[in-house]
């Protein structure tokens, strides 16, 4: 009997083992946040098409998820893809652990145009990237960010984009963004919801373009014009 018990232990837990080792990577991804066109390969080396996280689209990424770490009772996950025409490099990790998640060491290029309309956005882009939410908070954040805006933009002149680096501001995470001249500002509020806000501030008179700006969608404040624009992402 006890050998029975033994070899049906046995069989058991190899069993178990085959499952966690060759377990398909769809099955970890949260759906409820990650989209994609198509998942492949197990958790361990696995890759995805066309993922978009809510609504922003990040494109083909390989993923993996990491072992040591859930010996301390986390979930990390890998990220990354090479540079390619059109598809501009992706690598960072995606960290669950009890009362929270992080992301770490981000760097990449995602298209915003259609999430931020009618704000005049293009691109962000971010640079060794890193925010931890904890019991529905942001607690920590660093890196930089980037927002390039297209050309042509009524009332900017943004060759070199906004830059910025992320805080923690009353709970949400914070992205002030800041152009070269320090006349433009754009401020992205981002809660652990998913909702977000930004907000686009024009400094100067802006005589000569005060018809073009309006038209845009902005609105004289003390001091400028300003646009905002509220969403989930």
């Amino acid at each position: 009997m006890n050998r029975q018990r033994s070899i049906f232990v046995g069989a058991a837990a190899l069993l178990i083992l085959a499952a966690i080792i060759f377990m398909p990577l769809r099955t970890v991804l949260p759906d409820n946040v990650l989209t994609a066109r198509k998942v492949e390969g197990i958790v361990w080396d696995g890759s995805i098409r066309d993922l978009q996280i809510g609504r922003v689209a990040v494109g083909d990424v390989n993923a993996r998820l990491h072992f040591l770490p859930l010996l301390l009772g986390r979930a990390q996950m890998s990220f990354s893809r090479g540079d390619a025409p059109f598809a501009p490099g992706v690598s960072g990790k995606v960290t669950r652990r009890p009362g929270g998640y992080s992301i770490e060491g981000l760097t990449a290029t995602v298209s915003v145009a259609t999430l931020f309309q009618p704000l005049p956005a293009e691109n962000l882009q971010f640079t060794d990237f890193s925010v931890r939410f904890r019991s529905g908070r942001c607690a920590e954040a660093s890196g930089s960010v980037r927002l390039t805006a297209p050309a042509g933009v009524a009332g900017l002149d943004l060759p070199n984009g906004l830059l910025g680096k992320p805080r923690c501001d009353g709970g949400d995470l914070l992205i002030p963004l800041l152009s070269q001249s320090a006349m433009e500002h754009v401020d992205i509020r981002i809660g652990t919801d998913r909702s977000y806000s930004a907000t686009v501030l024009i400094e100067g008179d802006r005589v000569e373009q005060a018809a073009m700006l309006a038209l845009a969608g902005f609105q004289p404040v003390a001091g400028g014009y300003r646009l905002v624009r509220k969403g989930r992402f």
